[in-house]
């Protein structure tokens, strides 16, 4: 783990992201128009992805309104190893599922310690603008993520369906 460090999402990492978006990056394969413009225009897949005007569509179709959110990226040199999404103000769709932070590791590179880096380091951040309690979530059967979270100090809350 040279040079790891987390900074604000950079062009001069697109290729090792949208590698990254190809490999793995979430458990919803990135959809492949996103892939597309994240490669061919940077900036306009980074406007895309914070533009507050634009509803989140639930995975039952619903829209809901978009949160502000700040993405942070872990590299090291040259490569994108991860990501994390750190959103200050909550709506109550991400009360149950989502929460303040959400964090992930490029398929390629889990399994590393990386998890736990970012998670960590975006706590961190979450601290500078005010933030002393934040919620995570995850899935009950993410056993990795669940030891990450715990490892950070998270405490169970509650099992939502």
């Amino acid at each position: 783990m040279g040079n790891v460090h987390l900074i604000q999402p950079d062009i001069r990492y697109r290729d090792s992201f949208v590698a990254a978006l190809r490999e793995g990056l979430t458990l919803e394969p990135a959809k492949k128009q996103d892939i597309l413009l994240a490669e061919k225009d940077f900036n306009k897949y980074m406007e895309k992805r914070h533009d507050l005007s634009r509803p989140v569509v639930l995975p039952d179709g619903t829209k809901i309104k978009r949160v502000r959110q700040l993405d942070l990226w872990l590299v090291d040199g040259e490569k994108f190893l991860g990501m994390s999404s750190l959103r200050p103000d909550l709506n109550e769709y991400l009360m149950k599922r989502g929460g303040n932070i959400g964090y992930s590791v490029r398929l390629s590179e889990r399994r590393k310690g990386y998890g736990k880096m970012i998670l960590k380091r975006t706590l961190d951040y979450a601290r500078t603008l005010g933030l002393d309690k934040v919620l995570i979530t995850c899935h009950d059967e993410n056993t990795g993520s669940i030891r990450i979270i715990e490892g950070a100090g998270g405490v169970f809350q509650d099992k939502v369906k």
